[in-house]
């Protein structure tokens, strides 16, 4: 009998002990993450499984301490009932990583939107990121320029075009080009599909496609659903800024404009006080002029251009909600396809670039 509990006494603290370390490398090293969403394509697709390296840009601590191990949000077979408390959050701390973020860097972060939950509680998004702090960003005509150079773009970005053609493009002939997403936009053989320049240009050859062209929005035409949200700036997705990405220690001058394009970060991410009205700024009831932030941030979009909810809908990422950058894939299913080709063997260990 005591040889069995002994046992068991050392089973139960080798599983403590594997339990713990598991933990430990999931706050501090690497931490895995499901891909839901078609934003990042052909990079990243849904159903794709990565792995997010903690060290890269240095571990966040957590800012929730209270919560069940492994549960990001709710408990298990509920979608209401919470797996942490939230009534004890600690100050935003980073440990020193090994880089910082550069422009390109595919990185995960809590999506900024989602202020009814606590910042490392939020949802898990993934996108690339364009702007770093300080830059001055603009897009043209879909075309996006750093500090008045074009950006070098993605050789996969998919944008959205129009195809114009003299037959019928059926689900079959699309699987044939592969083109998963898209379909008819007129009875006259006219289609919309998000296509990389190469798909492109091989459909140009195609002597049944008289015309591929990049769907976009006219310049100064307003989109309600495109940050900062205000007929002040004339933005929609195609044709945006150019707007300053916050770094920490920029100083603004408040007012309309800034406000209209920063009061958002002041009052939400950097969590001050503040109240405009008639040209005159107030910040925790101090009378102000100006304002410094205090942290950086950072301008996210995705490679699926046109299917994606980045930083032209909702505005810039706090520094704050960086959880790490992706890494590689670990596997990838495909719930949509037949049986056998649910495990798409091809993408395992993938670089992501």
């Amino acid at each position: 009998m005591k040889g069995l509990v002994k046992e068991l006494k050392d089973w139960t603290i080798a599983i403590f002990i594997a339990f713990a370390i598991a933990w430990f490398i999931r706050i501090f090293v690497v931490q895995g993450f499901f891909i839901p969403s078609q934003s990042m394509e052909p990079m990243l697709q849904s159903g794709d499984f990565i792995f997010i390296s903690k060290y890269s840009y240095g571990a966040r601590m957590p800012i929730t301490p209270f919560a069940i191990p492994f549960m990001h949000q709710n408990m298990p077979f509920s979608s209401y009932r919470k797996a942490y408390w939230d009534k004890v959050q600690l100050p935003y701390i980073r440990l020193s990583g090994f880089a910082e973020v550069k422009r390109n860097d595919v990185m995960v972060f809590n999506y900024p939107m989602e202020t009814e939950r606590p910042i490392d509680k939020r949802s898990y998004y993934v996108k690339r990121c364009i702007g770093l702090p300080g830059d001055t960003l603009k897009i043209v005509a879909k075309k996006v320029y750093i500090n008045g150079e074009r950006h070098k773009e993605e050789a996969d970005l998919l944008i959205n075009r129009i195809v114009r053609s003299s037959k019928e493009l059926t689900p079959e002939w699309m699987d044939s080009a592969g083109i998963s997403e898209g379909g008819k936009l007129s009875n006259l053989n006219d289609y919309l599909f998000p296509l990389t320049d190469s798909m492109t240009n091989d459909l140009r050859m195609l002597e049944y496609i008289y015309d591929v062209d990049p769907m976009i929005s006219k310049k100064g035409e307003f989109h309600a659903h495109v940050y900062p949200n205000n007929e002040i700036f004339a933005f929609n997705a195609d044709h945006f800024g150019p707007v300053v990405v916050p770094h920490k220690g920029m100083n603004i001058q408040l007012n309309d404009t800034t406000i209209a394009l920063y009061g958002r970060i002041i009052e939400v991410y950097e969590k001050q006080k503040l109240s405009y009205a008639a040209g005159e700024a107030y910040i925790n009831g101090v009378a102000v002029d100006s304002y410094t932030f205090e942290m950086d941030y950072f301008f996210v979009l995705g490679d699926n251009r046109d299917q994606s909810a980045d930083s032209r809908f909702w505005g810039f990422v706090p520094e704050n909600h960086l959880v790490g950058k992706a890494l590689f894939i670990g596997f990838s299913y495909n719930k949509f396809a037949a049986q056998k080709l649910k495990i798409r063997w091809d993408r395992f260990f993938k670089s992501i670039k």
